[in-house]
């Protein structure tokens, strides 16, 4: 179980403190050691009152994006036999009617919340936003959110010098120290007794990962949305890449990279991922026009293994299924869940 770092020790006392307030309501957290199976938990807030007690085990979440909220939902939903409670510095409404619509239990730091799990049936809504101070998250930042990827692809990594870790993840050297400090805080990095460094919960940091790219990191990479150009279609893509003989510089992701992963997908999109100083060439090259509404997303590579190890059948190269899952859910089609989650178990399910 992940332990909370200062940052999010500041929401746990925050929403301490006002429930403490209300009359009949005492909160206290108490900090994990194991819960099983491993998860991104941080621990458990116990309830007491004349009513009775309950304990829940948290996760804990802040400055929650549009495209982190989508995710938010179904990760929690992914926990939901341990019946998890959202923290939260701030719970938009938007996202507050999703928890609801799912069951799932919430509080924030500016007094909302609702839990329905007996004896205590809990409902506060309506409350603005306050300006809570937080200390500065850097694992869901951009650079950290390019550390831990790394660190996915090679748990080795951790163990390697703060300079070769920052060479490999493209970021400040600076950027690392901090990044490694708050995974271990969390309990996703331990020393074992030879001193050894490794990832303890590979899941919970692939869901750390998840959130800051989704809500960091995936933002600033978009370049353009494009459409084919006359006569070509969406069908002719991957035929145009082997005529240009692009194979070895465009990376397919999305909806068309997961039709390769996944069986009985008829794929109506696709995420090219290019390399920056090539991207606007290869645009022309395979016959793209930008369009606000296009099927094709073009964004930059942000790292030199951005792809699979393996290529489709034609020879094209697919990106690392951890960015075509998050490439699924930040497109906020419902349709695409399913696939997201198929990926999931295919390709990143791993044994803690």
């Amino acid at each position: 179980m992940s332990q909370p770092t200062l940052r999010e020790t500041k929401i746990i006392r925050a929403i301490i403190t006002a429930l403490n307030k209300r009359p009949g309501l005492d909160a206290k957290f108490i900090p994990g050691d194991t819960l099983s199976p491993p998860s991104p938990l941080s621990g458990y807030l116990c309830l007491l009152g004349d009513w009775g007690s309950i304990q829940l085990p948290v996760y804990i979440a802040w400055r929650i994006t549009p495209q982190q909220a989508k995710l938010l939902v179904f990760q929690l939903q992914a926990l939901h036999e341990q019946q998890p409670l959202l923290l939260a510095d701030y719970v938009p409404e938007s996202l507050a009617s999703q928890l609801h619509l799912h069951q799932l239990s919430y509080l924030d730091t500016v007094g909302n919340g609702s839990i329905c799990t007996p004896p205590l049936f809990y409902e506060v809504s309506g409350r603005r936003k306050k300006g809570v101070k937080l200390l500065p998250n850097r694992s869901q930042q951009g650079a950290g959110s390019k550390i831990i990827y790394q660190l996915l692809n090679d748990p080795q990594l951790c163990n390697q010098p703060y300079r070769t870790i920052a060479t490999r993840s493209q970021v400040a050297l600076g950027a690392v120290g901090p990044v490694i400090k708050e995974l271990q805080t969390k309990q996703l990095l331990l020393d074992d007794v030879h001193g050894q460094r490794h990832i303890s919960k590979h899941t919970a940091l692939r869901q750390l990962w998840e959130a800051a790219y989704l809500g960091s990191l995936r933002p600033k990479l978009q370049v353009e949305r494009c459409t084919m150009s006359t006569p070509w279609s969406f069908d002719d893509f991957p035929f145009l890449i082997r005529k240009q003989k692009l194979e070895d510089q465009v990376l397919i992701g999305g909806e068309l990279a997961a039709s390769f992963f996944c069986e009985n997908i008829r794929p109506l999109s696709a995420t090219l991922h290019l390399a920056k100083n090539a991207a606007l060439k290869q645009m022309i090259q395979l016959h793209l026009t930008p369009c606000a509404d296009g099927s094709i997303t073009i964004i930059h590579q942000f790292a030199d293994n951005n792809a699979f190890k393996q290529r489709s059948p034609e020879g094209l190269q697919l990106a690392d299924p951890l960015l075509v899952r998050c490439e699924l859910l930040y497109s906020e089609k419902p349709e695409l869940i399913p696939i997201a989650a198929a990926l999931e178990q295919l390709y990143l399910h791993s044994e803690e």
